[in-house]
């Protein structure tokens, strides 16, 4: 039923491209994609060639000064999350099948409005592709920048300086999974760690505000950035393994704070980031360097190191222990728009006495295509 359904959206989707010279003038309509093909291989798991994600995407000039995107993310691999308890339980496909933009863009005063669903564009730096450097995200963006947020978000530039602020829909907590891939077992060769997640099926009810500001020069840039909002008090359940025995946990302060720094001098970068969070009773500190040769058309490399630090002491649940995780990436251009990228992730984590690391370093190759 449920790939049914899949394969019905696509139909109509594909319908209404066909069909967007009808009710579009000229060719104002584009459409892009990319696929990510990737051999996966793990200490403790076989080796496999997987399709990693399917990306389509469209953009619209509706005027000179105005668009509309969507952006949408399969994941062939993934398979539906369970909510919910039994016997109240339902399915949620956005790990699957991901509504990863759907957005107006429109000018308003000496800046731009973005309406709709999108990535964060006032906290933090945005995790693009181009930004986050490797196409694994890594566990910093993972904790406080990767999921996309719903409202209304307000950016400008005037000279150097640049900033804006965003309104909109308070993510949920949850968690995400270090050494996660297609074959990966879960606690044995992933780890859980905390992070704010984008959950469509189950809205926090919950808004937010976050604001940025700071200076972009040709070679260098700083911002700094907070974000304030307030959790849903029935969705705390992945905080509760650091709440004391015996004790209720009604604590719902969402609030983040983050700095960041990006030198440039040629294709060499140095890229500084750090943030501070609270998610409920729980406090992580997160930082992440990244060094790189990436000259445009030819190979680069990168070198990222991240660490998240919670203010809990660990327990015998792996979920409470400090990470770090260092990221070795390289890409070897094919072609115009595609190209083979090779990540190395090792896991580490600082974990109690008498507790063995998990088994949860990755290495892929991928070949990326663009269309």
């Amino acid at each position: 039923m449920r790939k049914s359904r899949f394969v019905v959206c696509l139909i109509v989707c594909m319908v209404a491209l066909v069909g967007t010279e009808c009710w579009c003038e000229g060719p104002s309509v584009e459409v892009h994609g990319y696929i990510l093909n990737r051999l996966y291989t793990n200490p403790s798991m076989s080796t496999r060639f997987v399709t990693e994600r399917i990306s389509i995407s469209t953009i619209a000039k509706l005027s000179e000064d105005a668009t509309v995107y969507t952006e949408i993310y399969y994941h062939p691999w993934v398979t539906d999350r369970v909510l919910g308890q039994a016997p109240n339980q339902y399915t949620a496909e956005q790990g699957r099948v991901y509504f990863e933009s759907a957005y107006v863009d429109l000018p308003l005063g000496s800046g731009r409005i973005r309406i709709g669903k999108g990535r964060q564009l006032n906290f933090g730096i945005t995790p693009s592709y181009p930004n986050r450097r490797t196409s694994q995200y890594g566990i910093f963006a993972e904790t406080f920048t990767q999921d996309r947020i719903q409202g209304f978000q307000w950016y400008a530039k005037k000279g150097y300086v640049d900033g804006g602020l965003s309104f909109f829909t308070d993510q949920n907590l949850g968690t995400r999974s270090i050494g996660e891939c297609a074959g990966a077992v879960a606690g044995i060769d992933t780890q859980s760690h905390i992070c704010d997640r984008d959950n469509s099926a189950n809205n926090s009810g919950r808004m937010a505000v976050s604001a940025k500001i700071g200076m972009t020069k040709p070679n260098f840039q700083w911002h700094i950035s907070g974000c304030v909002g307030r959790l849903n008090p029935n969705q705390l359940g992945p905080v509760q393994p650091f709440v004391p025995a015996g004790v209720t946990n009604t604590d719902t302060t969402h609030n983040k704070f983050a700095a960041d720094v990006v030198w440039n001098s040629g294709p060499f970068f140095v890229q500084c980031e750090w943030a501070k969070g609270r998610f409920s009773l729980l406090g992580i500190t997160g930082y992440q360097i990244s060094v790189g040769w990436q000259p445009k058309g030819k190979p680069s490399y990168v070198i990222k190191w991240a660490a998240l630090n919670n203010d809990k002491p660990p327990t015998d649940n792996p979920i409470t222990w400090n990470v770090q995780q260092l990221t070795l990436g390289y890409v070897h251009p094919i072609r115009k728009n595609v190209w083979l990228e090779i990540n190395y992730e090792k896991n580490m984590t600082s974990n109690p006495t008498g507790y063995a690391d998990p088994d949860n370093d990755i290495l892929l190759w991928e070949i990326f295509s663009g269309f």
